[in-house]
């Protein structure tokens, strides 16, 4: 920093970097004008906070550097800040957003100056709100001197395109959803992860939970997998008896999606056994001589 561009604030003398040099002196004590600009002198202390250089402590500054300091008084640093700008805030959350579609509105942040750097929000100090008309929080940093950090916030509304789906007539909970069922409709999304249906292969065939209502988007969290064996249908099973194969029929008396266990109960002897789900009405056993309890 530059003698001209040093700047006295609240009685202080402002510097930009983390070290002190002797530019940064030179106008508060012309002595330290003989020494090369960028002389290191000291630490500047952390943003938002000062350091005094009493007339002892310069004079010994001088003497290492070979230069006579006789100070009227002492020195009062501090680091130079500047006020954030709404412009730079909204580029910076740009990037770290990741999305240029995304529409950002900045309904307010940290008044408090900050030292000059790179300004980020990355995605992961957003917080999430369940109402998005609520503004969220993002909390972000300036980075300066390297890797240091200047925590700094922000509270915004963002909105993303995308698309959703949505009920064309009521669904009913526990029955297979069609495609006809469900159609396509933009909105604004916010960056929170996805809680809609956005495509038809993510609803169709699958089975809500509860009902969902016409002209109401389908919830992704409302939908689970159609099980591939229901309590009561007929099955095929297909049995090991010690080295023989064997298939045979029986009627599942609980249901289950692929990789599930039913209990599964045989026609002819009357007995129940466990078996594992491997597809669409066909399931899987062991021994079937061993009963389930």
């Amino acid at each position: 920093m530059t003698l001209l561009a040093a700047l006295l604030v609240s009685g202080c003398l402002a510097v930009e970097g983390e070290r002190i040099v002797a530019a940064d002196l030179a106008g508060a004590e012309p002595a330290f004008a003989r020494l090369p600009a960028e002389t290191p002198l000291g630490f500047a202390p952390a943003p938002g906070a000062r350091r005094i250089l009493r007339r002892a402590e310069l004079a010994r500054l001088g003497r290492r550097h070979s230069v006579d300091v006789d100070p009227p008084k002492e020195i009062c640093i501090e680091r130079l800040l500047e006020p954030l700008r709404s412009d730079r805030l909204l580029d910076a959350m740009t990037r770290g957003l990741g999305r240029p579609e995304a529409k950002i509105e900045l309904v307010d942040f940290s008044r408090y100056p900050a030292p000059k750097g790179e300004i980020e929000f990355p995605v992961s100090g957003l917080s999430r709100s369940s109402d998005p008309e609520t503004p969220a929080v993002w909390r972000g940093s300036v980075l300066h001197d390297g890797k240091r950090r200047f925590r700094i916030w922000a509270r915004v509304r963002i909105s993303i395109p995308a698309i959703r789906l949505i009920a064309t007539e009521d669904l009913p909970a526990g029955r297979p959803i069609s495609a006809a069922q469900v159609r396509q409709e933009p909105f604004s999304a916010d960056p929170r992860p996805a809680i809609f249906a956005a495509l038809p292969e993510q609803a169709v065939g699958r089975i809500p939970r509860r009902r969902i209502a016409a002209g109401q988007p389908v919830p992704l969290g409302a939908l689970e997998a159609p099980r591939e064996v229901a309590g009561g249908e007929m099955v095929r099973v297909e049995a090991v008896s010690g080295a023989a194969r064997i298939e045979i029929h029986g009627r599942a008396e609980t249901c289950g999606r692929k990789g599930d266990t039913v209990l599964v109960r045989n026609l002819e002897s009357g007995l129940r056994f466990r078996a594992r789900v491997i597809g669409h009405g066909l399931v899987a056993a062991g021994d079937e001589r061993k009963p389930a309890r």
